[in-house]
């Protein structure tokens, strides 16, 4: 299975997205993470179930090419 984490942060690095819309849309594909937790997940200061995994992949991967 493949990590988002890496992705996650690489868009938060570069501006592509910030953290409160990733998490808008990680809420919204069935997130119950709080924003900061959210942010552990990403910065692998908290582990995530893996259904979490998915959760964060599918948030990010319906973000157009050329960002949000």
């Amino acid at each position: 299975m493949h990590d988002p984490r890496q992705s996650a942060r690489n868009l938060l690095n570069r501006d592509t997205i910030s953290l409160e819309d990733l998490w808008i849309r990680y809420w919204g594909e069935g997130g119950n993470a709080s924003p900061l937790e959210l942010d552990a997940y990403v910065h692998e200061a908290l582990r995530p179930q893996p259904f979490e995994l998915d959760l964060i992949s599918w948030a990010i991967e319906e973000l157009p090419v050329n960002g949000p």
